[in-house]
């Protein structure tokens, strides 16, 4: 049963005769009559009761005009659902993301797909790099925005949002009414750093840059997460390096970001693809949207001159 028959049913049903159903549908009477012989033929069911001059609809002829015009609506349905996904208006994408990421990327994506009346869910994914890697290889995921800078034969990285590192203080610390901190003055605190698995990440920024000044730094946690670290330093429990969008999320509870004595030590988030894996249209544009707007501006030009109040 096809679209064609269908919607010849349906016109003979709400014509009530094969002439002006025929009309309706610019063809002849003679074909109109066998296609509509044959539909009932093939169903084994009396769709129409013709003793009369008008054919009216027996009580499964009802039935199935019922069933038809649901069936048509679907299938128009699916072929408009399928057009959008092809242009990328329509479908799901499968985010590996880091805080960060989730925090000030997929907000502003978000809202773009709002805007252009976009039909596209984000399924976001958070955990530890090389598992959310994992399953980018595994094609689960579309891609990955981390921190970790990662090379490898079969995957794209793209770097994005550049930005300054800033350092949290303790309440108290002697520094923290100070305007640049430079990294040898910290020599004596504790610190608190992010987990570097794979890749190059902050804290291997970090350590090299205690390395230059002369000292290695004592090291009592090491997270995944930014957030819990600065609650820690707002403890007294060491200092923690962040970067300065992070002085953006007007937090209570969070320790002031003071701007480092250091132009070399920046970060920025990455956004990994699969080269082999052809993306969605739908991730396609998630992606250029992410490239065309973060890519393009290094964040250090938006982070005060000075992050020593309170996180905005």
């Amino acid at each position: 049963m096809d679209e064609h028959r269908l919607k010849c049913f349906i016109a003979v049903y709400e014509q009530g005769s094969v002439s002006a159903a025929a009309e309706r549908l610019h063809m002849t009477q003679p074909p109109l009559s066998i296609l509509l012989r044959k539909l009932e033929e093939e169903l084994g069911v009396s769709l129409f009761d013709r003793t009369g001059r008008r054919l009216a609809p027996t009580a499964t002829g009802e039935l199935f005009y019922l069933r038809a015009k649901a069936l048509l609506a679907s299938l128009q349905a699916m072929r408009r659902e399928l057009r959008e996904a092809e242009q990328g208006s329509r479908g799901t994408v499968h985010l590996g993301c880091a805080t960060a990421a989730s925090l000030f990327i997929a907000p502003s994506v978000m809202e773009h797909f709002m805007h252009e009346g976009l039909n596209i869910a984000v399924h976001v994914h958070e955990g530890e790099t090389g598992y959310m890697l994992q399953r980018l290889r595994e094609r689960s995921l579309d891609m990955v925005i981390c921190r970790s800078q990662y090379t490898s034969p079969e995957l794209e990285n793209q770097k994005v949002m550049e930005e300054p590192l800033c350092v949290a203080l303790p309440p108290g610390h002697p520094l923290r009414a100070r305007g640049k901190i430079r990294m040898q003055e910290l020599r004596h605190d504790r610190f608190l750093l992010h987990s570097s698995v794979l890749g190059t990440g902050i804290s291997d920024m970090l350590m090299r840059a205690c390395q230059d000044a002369g000292y290695a730094p004592d090291v009592v946690y090491r997270g995944v997460e930014t957030l819990p670290m600065l609650l820690m330093v707002q403890r007294g429990l060491g200092v923690t390096f962040a970067p300065a969008s992070f002085a953006r999320l007007d937090l209570q509870g969070l320790p002031p970001l003071l701007p480092l004595d250091h132009p070399d030590l920046k970060t920025n988030l990455n956004v990994i693809w699969h080269k082999e894996h052809p993306l969605s249209a739908a991730a396609e544009r998630f992606k250029d949207f992410v490239l065309a707007h973060f890519a393009a501006e290094p964040q250090a030009a938006r982070a005060p001159e000075g992050l020593a109040g309170r996180p905005r």
